[in-house]
């Protein structure tokens, strides 16, 4: 009752704890607005709809609203009796909403995922930097902070960013008793993910790395007669949505799905949970691992590991941060983009697109992303607002040049845009999905993969929303000769990756429980082995049939001492004797081959 009470309150309660309810129960309490900030439209979509069906006026402003629902709505919580207003923490630069806000009886101000404001957080967000402003804005406003993962650290710097006033701290242990945690060693991960899903009891969600991955395992699942479908950030809205749908009504047993999908799904009678890849940091893998068994009954987490799934994961951490040379390089290709020369200072925002910058300094756009979001933290440049739209550039610069492409629904909506953008400016030019849908007859949802095949045929570049930035040098673009980032910038984030990333590593390679090697970075208290994971309940030992088969045609010594579990380490040594001295297999210096087998 503390938040109700007007006192501010960080929470840190594990996945499934029912964080929700801390906010929900305050902001009825206090009446007036209560302000929730949340970083995933699916999170606000299900919490929105969960408030509905109680009869509690709840209203999500996303960037899919249409600008005359957005004005509706902000005027509803500007004058009406209020209720729970959910948004993005990007909608806070924008000055409609500022205006709207500020005379709002906004009471109780909720920020969810609260870790994503601490730089020391496994999931950063840049923009949720920015609401300490809410305070300014509404002084006697109660905060309410919540997340599932944080150290003391991170829980501190939470307090900190948000100007939190001696808040009433509360941790719950992060331990689900319901939960076992497993890490597989397998031979190949496309087998083991079939195996797997053979396996699964009920309703499952696979972690993969990539979007690419999430196509691939959904298919392989499909040809295995198991009802799947992937789930990723690159697909079309209505497909994802309908994705899910199928998977929370039992239709589909089982998404492959990258970190895109899970935050804020509210499907508790999911059994099993797996990874195909090696998260990079024990916070992360929590977040996931814990929408497994929110109903309170047993559930399983398992962690499919294969002879690289260690090294790729690693390579991935190594190259996480840009060097400070590459940093270097996005500062000098950005001036060069914007025509900047050093010392001048720009006082209005100049736009750009990201995919240009990436291109222009040869990195991957991700790794350009975030050298820019170290340049505005140093203060070398700062954002600006930019509307999140589509935009396009035409490829071809002659007007005469044929435009016709094979499809009707490609035609049209290259014809549209051929009028309603003129080919001969050769700079970026904004679009209006719902407008080019009108005029085509298209749904809105059809239009993105139409301008994506019109972009590989080189007819037009996309800028997708995001991708547009605006920045000023408000104290003179200095020479990059000369540039320096401090330390708690760069050096002390790649450091804190790298611990992140050592704890991950030990939780996979440890040999104690893995629940309290999880739990030992985050100052939970002193806790029992939790009788279930696979140390503290190993599988059965291997038999010489097993054995055999890991073998196959041949198996170097080192792969079969990984597969093998460190209990049985002597107990496999004793079969491997025996099937040696019964003429079943032999060694050839290198490795296990069967006796008919000779080597190449």
């Amino acid at each position: 009752m503390e938040a109700a009470a007007g006192r501010d309150v960080l929470a840190i309660l594990p996945t499934g704890g029912g964080k929700s309810i801390c906010y929900q129960v305050p902001g009825l309490y206090r009446g007036g607005v209560c302000l929730v900030i949340s970083p995933l439209v699916a999170l606000m979509a299900d919490q929105v709809e969960g408030l509905k069906q109680a009869g509690i006026a709840a209203v999500a402003i996303t960037a899919g609203l249409h600008p005359k629902e957005v004005e509706r709505a902000l005027s509803r919580f500007q004058h009406g009796p209020g209720g729970f207003l959910f948004i993005a923490p990007e909608r806070l630069r924008q000055p409609a909403f500022e205006a709207a806000c500020r005379s709002m009886p906004v009471r109780t101000i909720a920020v969810d995922e609260a870790h994503c404001i601490s730089q020391w957080g496994h999931a950063f967000r840049k923009d949720y930097l920015g609401l300490s402003t809410l305070r300014a804005w509404h002084p006697e406003a109660s905060w309410v902070a919540l997340t599932a993962t944080a150290t003391s650290r991170v829980a501190d710097h939470i307090v900190t960013q948000l100007g939190l006033r001696d808040p009433a701290r509360f941790r719950m242990p992060m331990r689900r008793p319901n939960l076992g945690f497993h890490v597989m060693q397998v031979p190949e991960r496309h087998t083991a993910v079939v195996d797997w899903a053979h396996n699964t009891k009920g309703s499952a969600i696979l972690y993969v790395r990539s979007r690419r991955d999430a196509e691939t395992m959904a298919a392989l699942l499909l040809r295995a007669g198991i009802a799947s479908a992937p789930y990723h950030a690159g697909m079309a809205r209505a497909d994802r949505d309908d994705h899910q749908q199928r998977w929370i009504s039992g239709e589909l047993r089982i998404l492959s799905c990258t970190t895109a999908f899970g935050m804020g799904i509210d499907k508790p009678d999911v059994r099993d949970i797996a990874h195909a890849h090696v998260p990079e940091t024990p916070e992360s893998y929590i977040q996931e691992a814990g929408r497994a068994g929110r109903d309170g009954l047993p559930a399983k987490a398992v962690l499919l590991l294969d002879g690289r799934a260690l090294s790729e994961a690693e390579a991935r951490v190594d190259q996480q941060w840009p060097t400070m040379e590459e940093v270097r390089t996005v500062l000098q290709s950005l001036a060069n983009l914007l025509e900047v020369a050093v010392g001048d200072r720009t006082e209005d925002p100049v736009g750009f697109d990201l995919g240009d910058l990436a291109a222009r300094s040869g990195l991957p756009q991700a790794k350009a992303e975030k050298a820019l979001d170290l340049l505005d933290r140093n203060g070398t440049l700062a954002f600006h607002y930019t509307p999140s739209r589509w935009a396009i550039r035409w490829q071809n610069k002659k007007t005469e040049d044929p435009v016709s492409v094979s499809g009707s629904s490609a035609d049209r909506c290259l014809d549209v845009l051929a009028h309603r953008c003129p080919r001969h400016r050769a700079e970026w030019q904004p679009i209006d999905l719902v407008a080019i849908g009108a005029e085509t007859g298209l749904d809105v949802t059809a239009i993105p993969p139409i301008l994506k095949r019109l972009e590989d045929m080189e007819h037009l570049r996309v800028s997708r929303p995001g991708m547009r930035k605006s920045v000023t040098f408000p104290v003179g673009r200095p020479a990059v000769s000369s540039l320096t980032l401090s330390r708690d910038i760069l050096s002390d984030r790649v450091t804190e990756s790298r611990e992140r990333w050592a704890a991950m590593k030990q939780y996979v390679q440890g040999t104690t429980c893995r629940a309290l090697l999880l739990e030992s970075g985050f100052d939970s208290e002193p806790a029992d082995p939790c009788g279930r994971c696979d140390v503290c309940v190993p599988p059965a030992p291997l038999t010489s049939q097993d054995i055999l088969h890991l073998i196959g045609d041949g198996l170097l010594a080192s792969e079969l001492k990984r597969l093998v579990p460190a209990p049985h380490h002597p107990h496999v040594r004793q079969l491997l004797e025996d099937l040696r001295a019964h003429r079943q297999i032999r060694w050839d210096g290198e490795q296990f081959l069967p006796t008919d087998r000779t080597p190449p």
